[in-house]
């Protein structure tokens, strides 16, 4: 048993063909054209090589005829504008089409797919047309009696108003701890092309029980830990021109955690695009300034002996985003400041990189570091042994941080076409 497993992973590196040629050959296309689809998310891969069969599709990018970017943006109905870039290289190279198209909130992820093949097969017809595979293809259209009827104008009576209603509730335990969380939102939107206004309203739970042990008159000795948060948050923001933008946000919160009975922050905000808004979903370098108003309630005396006081602040940011071929790059710097205490500040740095340094060679790297110094809302008296443990309050820090690095690399064929759903990946 072992020496017949060793023989086939053996003859599996060495790649000495298992299967005969003909069952191998039927996977691929002749002359057909070789595409990469590059999809960060909302892709049903399986089920579009199952649709699209006049490709192949390769695993890595240097080896399509075609390369495929899907990029994607929410729209003000709460549903997703799709945007697929279609840039030829090899033979094709300068050939190039783009496709949009929308999908709604309530479509089913079934729907989506569909919407997604239909949209792919459009966008690969003119690189299509240039192979031999072409001449098996038939285009037909359906066409339908309202399109004789001269159209009317559609009227909105929610006047591009989105509304939505969330709760979810997560429980878990065993003998001697259990664990409840409850969270509720309820929200509204309305997207236009110069306007952008959302209001939400959320609120929280969490609580822990753990068992101690057994008291002196032989009870059960527990340890309850409560955490409960409630917030809205709203804003509204205007685009001037292609390049500005303004808004004005409003958020009044209240968080056990960090001490705050109410929190009512407002400010106001200007924001430069040093690229097109209409670039936004391959690149974008944002600046943005936001001077605004504090006023907290605290629940137990701060650190610098308040109980509640009016702050003035303003906020910094700068990011920038860009999406391509060798693959993504997303950084940001952002910082704010109290008016009243220049010492009290706050900077967070963040960085996320995707490459695609060779063949088959990918690199993934992010990170976010921050520097603390503006944690006004301590409580005085500090925290317990148990909060502490069981981070039930925030803490004094000059700093936080997390990073995330990954490497991959794969070889073989370059084909990709083969879907294979069977055990669901279970093993």
């Amino acid at each position: 048993m072992k020496l017949s497993f060793v023989v086939f992973v053996i003859l599996q590196f060495l790649s000495i063909p298992l299967f005969s040629q003909d069952e191998t050959s039927e996977n691929l296309r002749t002359d057909a054209l070789k595409i990469f689809i590059d999809c960060t998310w909302d892709c049903d891969m399986d089920y579009i090589k199952s649709q699209i069969t006049i490709v192949n599709y390769v695993r890595d990018v240097k080896d399509a005829d075609t390369y495929i970017r899907v990029a994607t943006q929410r729209t003000g109905s709460g549903g997703t504008e799709y945007t697929l870039e279609f840039e030829g290289q090899k033979e094709f190279e300068g050939q190039k089409n783009t496709v949009v198209f929308n999908t709604d909130p309530t479509n089913t992820s079934d729907e989506q797919r569909k919407l997604m093949v239909k949209y792919l097969n459009a966008g690969l017809m003119p690189f299509v047309s240039k192979t031999p595979l072409f001449d098996k293809i038939q285009i037909t259209y359906e066409s339908a009696e309202e399109d004789t009827e001269e159209e009317e104008e559609v009227k909105d009576k929610w006047n591009n108003w989105i509304y939505s209603l969330s709760l979810n509730a997560w429980m878990n335990g065993q003998s001697s701890y259990n664990s409840l969380n409850l969270y509720g939102n309820i929200s509204a939107r309305k997207v236009t092309e110069k306007w952008k206004i959302s209001l939400r309203m959320s609120g929280d739970l969490s609580r822990d029980k753990f068992l101690l042990g057994v008291d002196e008159q032989g009870n059960d000795d527990y340890y309850v830990s409560n955490l409960t948060g409630y917030g809205f948050y709203s804003y509204v923001i205007r685009g001037i021109n292609d390049h500005w933008s303004v808004g004005a946000s409003n958020d009044i919160t209240s968080s056990t955690y960090s001490n705050l009975n109410l929190s009512n922050d407002f400010s106001l905000g200007i924001e430069y695009n040093l690229f097109k808004y209409e670039e936004a979903t391959k690149r974008q370098l944002r600046f943005m300034y936001m001077p605004g108003h504090r006023y907290n309630i605290y629940a137990d005396t701060t650190i610098f002996n308040k109980t509640e006081e009016h702050l003035g602040f303003h906020r910094l940011g700068v990011a920038f985003e860009t999406q391509a071929k060798w693959g993504s790059i997303d950084m940001s710097v952002s910082s704010s400041q109290y008016f009243h205490d220049l010492s009290l500040y706050n900077v967070r740095v963040y960085s996320g990189i995707n490459f695609r340094v060779a063949r088959g060679l990918q690199v993934r790297l992010s990170g976010n570091m921050g520097w603390i110094r503006d944690q006004i809302t301590l409580q005085k008296a500090g925290a317990t042994d148990e909060e502490i443990f069981l981070q039930q309050k925030e803490l004094q820090t000059n700093y936080s941080y997390w990073a995330n690095f990954g490497i991959s690399y794969s070889f073989g064929s370059i084909y990709n076409n083969i879907v294979f759903p069977r055990f669901g990946g279970g093993f």
